[in-house]
């Protein structure tokens, strides 16, 4: 890990919090970016290959022959999951793009980048932002030199497009949302300057427009949308800004071929060596996607940490291990409605939270070692400043059955036949999850559903499918749930989600919010507060620590592990992949950022098979 210090230009806490529960995420493939998401290294874990821990090199890598239409040297290739959508690129309907395919990473560009490695804010297709004193009023500068790949230019006339397209449209997917809450008009006083007129104070707007995890708010060039229907109109091909043009799909080999733009706006500041990307379908088979990548048949992706250990361990020369973290730690959702019984105690959560084995959990279930999280965000150093370790002191997370029995002996003693009993009903928990029951979050629970039953808490593990699931969590008709969650720029953006008002009864769909049915007034009236608060200022500090605090005493939400997910890449045909050493960039190929990757690559000469 790189312990230099780091950049910090933007509060990353607070903006993939926001971009996770503000805007949706559903369409073609876009759960391939919540089960991937991934950010900022952390702890040594058990997949290193640096020098210490990496055998000398005793084979050499016996090249295959990629199946792509173009040459191999010019070209980057990445493993990706079943794609389904191939003549689509719109990102406001169901089914309507393929998420993962290269168009959200490097056709696709952003007003803004926040690089979750170092932190960083790098101002892309705007130059700048600004808010009036109140936080009334938003400004963004747009780039005069930014253009569309079609050669127009991109404007802020594009960008009101757009948001006006959206702002009223909770039919579309991006649409209604912090647009509809909050944007009352927008001025184009030039064209490379909008101004967003808000309803109410709104320090966070400017995150709706920011790319940090996954995708970016979509600008769409008006010249091209003006006058189709947004529910039918497919695009196809893309006309957007970034680097790489749609060259050709192949869906008989589940391809998508991306060529560099020669126009592209940007080359003096971003100028890719590799002509081509091309993303691809793995094999299903997980022997033969790794074989794939031993014979370099693919850059990026097709290889799972089992397979990975295995070319480490036989002196494998050509694969670099990056570890990084998921901004979502893996935790556990308690129902905290009073109508679900016991699990609505403060004490009874406490004395689950006392039940959780994080250790053995990080060290044994997880794919990969990885460390306990204690608050309900990602580990990253520029998370640091949300942290309050006095009261992660005072409220020591630790397993501790002793504990957990004294506190359960409190609210749910044992009746004559040896049963623990709350209110005069012996007690019997539902625990659900949307992983399968060979998932490391099915195996989460089920360690914890051991302790519990050792405490005298038996408890129903039951294993979901995603529509099943969903229905079931939304509603409110569980009583623990071993899924993920996480913050984004700021806890506030968590904490909003929390507050009482959001609460719906056991039955009524939740729509995303306080799926956990946590009230408390005390907590409200902090949330309130801190809403209309800049995260940076004075006054919001003691305001994040009494909510934190509240965080610690009530439970709302049990933090298990940090979720860890290698990156593998191959250096055959190309070098300057992100490392351990050199963590430039978040390394995830299906997230906007990886033009940024693509942009520091360096071609070895090697030449394909013929």
């Amino acid at each position: 890990m790189n312990d230099a210090p780091r950049p910090q230009f933007e509060n990353v806490a607070e903006v993939v919090r926001h971009q996770l529960s503000r805007r949706s995420l559903v369409g073609g493939g876009a759960a391939l970016g919540l089960s991937g998401l991934l950010a900022a290294c952390s702890g040594s874990g058990s997949y290193s290959d640096k020098p210490a821990n990496k055998p000398a090199a005793t084979k050499s890598v016996q090249i295959g022959k990629a199946n792509i239409p173009t040459p191999r040297d010019q070209t980057v290739v990445i493993g990706q999951v079943e794609y389904n959508v191939f003549d689509s690129f719109n990102t406001m309907i169901p089914n309507g793009w393929q998420s993962g395919a290269g168009f959200e990473s490097i056709c696709r560009e952003a007003m803004f980048y926040l690089n979750l490695a170092n932190g960083e804010l790098k101002p892309w297709l705007c130059t700048g932002y600004e808010y009036n004193t109140d936080h009334t009023q938003l400004t963004f500068k747009f780039d005069p030199k930014a253009k569309w790949s079609d050669g127009k230019p991109l404007t802020a006339n594009d960008f009101k497009f757009t948001v006006l397209l959206l702002k009223d449209r909770r039919d579309l997917f991006g649409g209604g949302g912090d647009l509809a809450e909050f944007v009352q008009s927008i001025d184009v006083p030039d064209a490379q300057t909008a101004v967003l007129k808000l309803k109410k104070p709104g320090p966070r707007t400017h995150y709706n427009f920011i790319a940090a995890i996954a995708s970016a708010f979509d600008i769409l060039p008006e010249h091209v949308w003006k006058t189709q229907d947004p529910t039918k109109f497919k695009e196809n091909p893309p006309t957007r800004s970034g680097p790489y043009k749609l060259k050709q799909t192949i869906r008989s080999q589940r391809m998508f071929v991306w060529e560099k733009n020669p126009d592209y706006w940007a080359k003096e500041q971003l100028d890719p060596a590799p002509q081509y990307v091309v993303y691809q379908s793995t094999a299903k088979q997980l022997d033969s996607a790794a074989l794939a990548f031993e014979r370099a048949e693919f850059d990026v992706g097709s290889i799972d940490e089992q397979h990975a250990k295995q070319l480490r361990n036989t002196g494998y020369p050509a694969m670099v291990t990056t570890q990084f973290h998921d901004p979502n730690p893996r935790i556990v959702w308690p129902n905290c409605d009073p109508a679900r019984g016991v699990i609505a105690e403060p004490k009874m959560r406490q004395a689950i939270n006392y039940l959780i084995d994080r250790e053995k959990i990080g060290t044994s279930i997880w794919p990969v070692k990885v460390p306990a999280a204690i608050y309900p965000w990602a580990d990253y150093p520029s998370n640091d400043a949300w942290k309050n370790d006095e009261l992660a002191e005072k409220y020591k997370f630790e397993y501790s059955p002793d504990k957990a029995n004294a506190l359960l002996d409190e609210i749910a003693p044992k009746n004559a036949a040896g049963k623990r009993t709350y209110k005069g009903k012996e007690i019997n928990l539902e625990f659900i999850t949307a992983s399968p029951v060979d998932g490391p979050e099915y195996a989460i629970a089920n360690v914890i559903k051991t302790d519990l039953a050792k405490a005298g808490v038996p408890a129903t593990l039951r294993s979901l499918s995603g529509p099943v699931h969903s229905e079931k969590f939304q509603r409110g008709e569980y009583d623990l749930d071993s899924n993920w969650d996480g913050i984004a720029f700021d806890p506030q953006q968590l904490y909003t989600n929390w507050t009482s008002d959001k609460a719906q009864p056991i039955g009524k769909n939740a729509a995303d919010k306080n799926k956990q049915r946590f009230r408390n007034p005390e907590f409200d009236a902090v949330s309130a507060k801190l809403a209309v608060l800049d995260p940076k200022s004075a006054e919001a500090k003691p305001l994040l620590d009494k909510a934190l605090e509240i965080y610690f005493q009530q439970l709302p939400q049990m933090p298990v592990i940090q979720t860890g997910y290698p990156s593998y890449f191959n250096t055959t045909f190309w070098t300057g992949w992100p490392s351990d050493e050199d963590l430039y960039q978040v390394p995830l190929n299906w997230w906007s950022h990886f033009i940024f990757v693509l942009g520091r690559l360096k071609a070895t000469g090697q030449k394909g098979p013929a």
